[in-house]
């Protein structure tokens, strides 16, 4: 099967020169925070990487038939007969797409990109979900657009809950397929393996992998990051970032700020500028930024737990077969780790009960049995309904 997957999976620059054989190129080391910025704008925030490399890593392909890419920049660069160029070449389009049901995005160019392509080549979505709860009306008319056509011609849409589903069916679009995030599907052995006794015999002692919202809003870091920033007070814990770092002060400018080659942060300066900002202590050990998967889920080895208020943060940890607590306070988290019965709690509740109490409940052996039967379940929805649309999912459940 040759797919093009539509998904900003890579940080890499794309060559100009339109020659056969030739990828893109990583970009340059950097020593600075601020030098890092040219670079995530290739996939944005980084959890992207996260959901969409894993399209292309869980489903068997033609390697070397198969490719990602952007179809509307395909679009604009091919002309009205693109379809027909992309339908010799393969055979079908895999969308992974998250949060893209909001009202501050405006899905005019890639309706536009499907309704050019016709049918010429099938095509399927993985992971769709909201952002927040609106009324359709909320949303711009091209993101209704997209809808409408995602809707009537994708072979497979596959969204990530309950609640995204009964959100689009109230609207008329009963054509979903709840699925969760393709995320979770790469590394089935990993989640299966996940084993909370060492992280709980270590209690208050066991160093934390976390990530959040400590982003900037009118000047202030938002109440949902000091929240979580005040949580982890006392506990040794490491910060990952994923897009909130850009906003900071002119010290991300400094030379010397980051080490790419570890993927950290200097910490001294970052906690010093946040407890000023903030008028809290902060004190996070390390502080992390990954531009690739890899990196990030190697880093998640060398912690004992992943408690944090990103989901794809938590992934990374679990696709390491790393034990993961996520804190919900959005709809988003709160789809997914429902679907998959993930350990989940508010970061305030996490707060009362304490780093100990907190694993000792839900990193019990109790709460991930249950959590492994029914990502088994899940895993079986998701290579049916894949199975479906002709594609096989190479990642196979252990006995």
């Amino acid at each position: 099967m040759k797919i093009l997957f539509h998904a900003p999976a890579l940080s890499a620059h794309r060559p100009e020169a339109a020659l056969p054989h030739l990828l893109g190129v990583p970009p340059t080391v950097t020593d600075h925070l601020a030098g890092l910025k040219r670079a995530h704008k290739l996939t944005g925030n980084r959890g992207n990487i996260i959901h969409a490399e894993a399209p292309a890593r869980s489903l068997r392909k033609n390697p070397n038939g198969s490719a990602v890419g952007n179809i509307v920049r395909l679009h604009n660069e091919l002309g009205d007969g693109f379809g027909e160029i992309l339908a010799a070449h393969f055979d079908i389009i895999v969308f992974s797409l998250a949060n893209f049901i909001r009202p501050g995005l405006d899905g005019s160019r890639l309706a536009n990109t499907l309704k050019a392509l016709d049918g010429a080549v099938p095509f399927i979505v993985l992971g769709g979900g909201m952002q927040g709860r609106h009324a359709i009306g909320d949303l711009k008319p091209g993101t209704r657009d997209l809808l409408a056509i995602l809707n009537e011609r994708a072979g497979l849409f596959g969204v990530r809950g309950t609640k995204t589903a009964a959100w689009l069916a109230e609207n008329g679009m009963e054509n979903t397929t709840i699925l969760g995030c393709p995320s979770l599907y790469v590394y089935p052995q990993s989640i299966l393996s996940i084993d909370g006794s060492a992280a709980r015999a270590l209690g208050d002692k066991a160093d934390v992998m976390t990530a959040g919202h400590l982003s900037i809003h009118k000047g202030a870091i938002v109440p949902r990051g000091l929240g979580l920033a005040k949580a982890f007070a006392g506990i040794e814990a490491s910060y990952v970032f994923q897009d909130e770092i850009f906003d900071y002060d002119e010290f991300i400018e400094d030379a010397g700020s980051y080490n790419e080659g570890s993927n950290i942060a200097r910490p001294e300066r970052l906690n010093a500028w946040l407890s000023e900002k903030t008028g809290e202590t902060i004190k996070f050990s390390r502080y992390y930024y990954f531009s690739e998967a890899g990196a990030w889920r190697q880093a998640s080895m060398l912690h004992d737990v992943y408690i944090g208020d990103r989901f794809h943060g938590g992934v990374a940890a679990l696709q390491a077969g790393q034990p993961a607590i996520f804190l919900k306070h959005d709809n988003r988290v709160t789809e997914l780790t429902a679907h998959f019965d993930l350990p989940a709690l508010s970061t305030q509740k996490f707060a009362e009960k304490g780093l100990a109490a907190t694993m000792e409940e839900y990193l019990s052996v109790e709460r991930l049995d249950k959590m492994k039967a029914t990502y088994r379940k899940r895993h079986g929805e998701y290579v049916a309904a894949l199975a479906g649309q002709g594609l096989k999912v190479a990642t196979q459940l252990p006995e």
